[in-house]
C-alpha cells in the first residue's frame, strides 16, 4: 500500500499540470500499474496531491479503555455462566442475569462493587463482543 501512495504521489502532480487529455493518460497508467479502478485512481490523485510531506500510513491513536479490568473479568465470569452466548444476546439479557448469578453468590463479591454493576447493566452488544472474544481465547 505504501508503494501505491508514492506512485500516486508522483502521478499526481503530472495530472495537476496536464490538460484533459494528459489527465486522462495519467489515468491510463496508473490504472494499468495499480490495478485499481478509474474511479479509485481519480479519488487517490485528487488526495495525494493535497497530502504534504512524504505519504504514510494513518495512525491511529487506540481508543481508551471503557471499562475496568474488574468490570471485564466480572464481565467473562457471567459470559461463561450464561452459556457463552453472543455479546448482543448477552447484553440484552445482562439485566436477567446478573441478579440471579448474584442472588446464588456465583460472582466474586469483592469484584462486583456498585460502580461494576451499573457498567454491566448499561455494556453494549459490540463491547460485550469483543471482550468476550478475550475470555473465549483464555478459556
Amino acid at each position: 500500500m505504501g508503494t501505491r501512495r508514492e506512485i500516486t504521489k508522483q502521478y499526481a502532480r503530472d495530472y495537476a499540470k496536464g490538460a484533459k487529455k494528459a489527465k486522462g493518460a495519467v489515468l491510463d497508467e496508473l490504472v494499468a500499474v495499480t490495478g485499481w479502478s478509474r474511479a479509485n485512481a481519480r479519488r487517490a490523485l485528487s488526495t495525494a496531491r493535497k497530502r504534504k510531506g512524504p505519504a504514510k500510513a494513518v495512525v491511529r491513536k487506540p481508543r481508551g479503555r471503557t471499562y475496568g479490568y474488574g468490570t471485564l473479568k466480572v464481565l467473562i465470569e457471567v459470559w461463561r455462566f450464561a452459556g457463552m452466548p453472543s455479546g448482543k444476546y448477552l447484553a440484552a439479557t445482562m439485566d436477567l442475569w446478573l441478579p440471579k448469578l448474584e442472588a446464588f453468590g456465583e460472582l466474586d463479591k469483592d469484584r462486583l462493587t456498585p460502580e461494576v454493576r451499573a457498567q454491566l447493566l448499561k455494556v453494549s452488544g459490540a463491547t460485550t463482543a469483543a471482550q468476550t472474544d478475550q475470555g473465549r481465547r483464555q478459556a
